[in-house]
This record gives structure tokens, sequence and C-alpha cells, in this order.
């Protein structure tokens, strides 16, 4: 008898799990986290994502804000999520593959905790004054630098590659620096165009309408060539200020333990969105799509080739790791 309600036991715990494997996926709700304010470059992907995601699933797909720390309180968030692909991060680099090398002490591993789904876009910065200052070119700049030895910066946090940057760049100028922290890009320009901030390096697509209408001023772009949109603006590597290009890109990553099956699905949903609406409305706002047919493998080796470069830029420019 007890053998027989042991083989029981054993027949309703498969039953329970091949049902469980079964269910449809997904199981709830999917929340899309952004480690920075509304209004940036990577709220704008997780809303493109979202959007798409919506279309192809029977379930609520919402994004959640969650600014801090250079966006790693919404990967904290992520990392320690439940691995069943109900919460994604979309982030950057700055609180991905940067991540080890900005930070003694990271809040969490990317390598253990996080694991990468796919890319959604690429794109470049400008470094940028307001126009009260009355600066209009990289040598009047450079003039203004020296003369006042110390000047104060914006960015949308610690740790964000903006922060990385301008610190580079001071210390490739010989200027000491005054680091302005926000809690996201959008947050920081109100700042910067009333002249409260010295410079600031935003990225070119968000930036470009206030380039436009004269409220800050261009003085060059860290990518390898000039920007097509801004034909005049010179390169930091053009001006030999740094010596290889920065660039920046948003991808979407889930916990560590994601089944694989919800990863393949995950990225199929990706791939389909850059496929369709979602790939125009990124070229649409300024910035690059990723390709529409990547794979898992493919972007796993990205993410972990640029880990290994951004090593290097903290070694090259004398950045210390952030406590």
């Amino acid at each position: 008898m007890l053998r027989r309600f042991a083989l029981l036991l054993v027949f309703l715990s498969a039953a329970a799990g091949s049902a469980q494997a079964s269910e449809p996926w997904p199981p709830r709700q999917i929340s899309i986290v952004v480690g920075f304010a509304a209004g940036g470059n990577t709220d704008m992907a997780a809303r493109m994502l979202a959007t798409g995601m919506k279309a192809a699933l029977p379930v609520p797909v919402v994004v959640e804000n969650k600014p801090g720390a250079g966006g790693t309180v919404g990967g904290s968030a992520v990392a320690r999520a439940t691995p069943d692909g109900s919460m994604l991060l979309v982030g950057s680099q700055s609180e991905t593959a940067m991540l080890k090398a900005n930070r003694a002490k990271p809040p969490y591993d990317i390598d253990k905790d996080l694991v990468p789904i796919g890319k959604l876009m690429d794109y470049g910065f400008v470094v940028t004054v307001s126009r009260s200052l009355n600066i209009n070119s990289w040598n009047e700049f450079l003039a203004y630098a020296r003369q006042k030895g110390s000047l104060s910066y914006g960015t949308p946090g610690i740790g964000t590659t903006a922060h990385v940057m301008s610190e580079h760049l001071l210390s490739s100028v010989g200027v000491k620096g005054v680091h302005v922290p926000y809690q996201g890009a959008a947050s920081l320009r109100p700042d910067h165009i009333a002249g409260r901030i010295d410079f600031s390096i935003d990225v070119v697509p968000l930036i470009l309408p206030l380039l436009t209408d004269g409220q800050l001023r261009p003085l060059a772009v860290t990518q390898k060539e000039r920007d097509a949109r801004l034909p005049s603006v010179p390169t930091l590597m053009e001006l030999r200020v740094f010596p290889e290009e920065y660039s920046g890109w948003t991808g979407v990553f889930a916990p560590r333990g994601t089944p694989p099956e919800v990863r393949s699905r995950l990225l199929d949903l990706i791939n389909q969105t850059l496929k369709g609406p979602g790939g125009e409305e990124i070229r649409r706002n300024g910035y690059r799509p990723a390709a529409s047919s990547q794979t898992l493998h493919e972007f796993a080796q990205f993410v972990s080739a640029d880990q290994k470069r951004w090593v290097g830029v903290f070694q090259k420019a004398g950045i210390a790791p952030s406590p």
C-alpha cells in the first residue's frame, strides 16, 4: 500500500511539473525596469519595446522607472527578481558592461545576476555648453576652462557613461571638475540651459532640438567620425582629446536563471519589434536600431567584449573605480 501511495505521489508531482512547464508564457504581467527617470533615451527604448510586446502578448506590459545611483537601483531590482521573464531590465552600458570597471563594490554582478537577451539600439554623444557662456568652439572652451581652472558638469548620475567621459575629458585637458549628478539626463537640461553648470555630455538625438534652437552649443562629438546632423562639429578623437571613440547602446537583460525557452521567446519579441514599427521609431528619434536577426549568443558576446573594452578605457584614462 505504501509503495502504491509513493508511486501515486511521484505521478502527481510529475504531472504537476508537466502542467506547469506547459503553461503559456508569460504567466502574468511583464515589468520593464529602467534605471533612469522618464524622458531619456533608455526610457524611450523601454517604452518602444513595451508597445511592441503589448501588441504581441495577451498580458499587461508596464514600464517602471527606478532612477538612482547611475541606473543601478533599477539594475538591482531586476538582478533580485524571480527569473521567470516577468521582470526585465532595459539598460545602457552604464549599469551593465561598465559596472565592474566603474565600481569597486558593484551592487550586483552582471555575469552572475543578469543574463543578456538582446540589443535595441546604438547612439553617439556630444559635448555642449550653454549659449550664456558665449563659447562657440572647442578652442574657446579650452581657453575658458584653463582660465577658470575648474569646471562643473552635469550627468545622469554617478558611474554613468557621461560621468566617465566627462572625467576623461577633464583629465585630458588638465582641468579639475565638479560633478553634479542628476537622476536622469532630462532633469539636468534645465540647469544646463540656464548656465548653472559649465558643460554636459549628452546623447545626440535627445539634445539635438536644443542645439537647433540655439539654447545649447555643440563643441565636439565622442564618436570616431563626425555626426551627419552636426557636420561642422569635430570629434574628440580628431581633436586628440580621446584616443578612441565613446558610443552608447541600450539592451535588454533578464535575471540570471531565466529559462532558455523564455529567453528565446523574449529575443523573438525584441527582433519582431525592431523589424516592425519599433525599428522605425528608433530611426525617427535619431538612433540606430540593432539588427532584427540577432541571436542570444551574439548579444552575450557583445556585452562580454564591451566589459573588457571599458576596463581598458578606465586604465588608459587613469580613472579609479568609485567606492
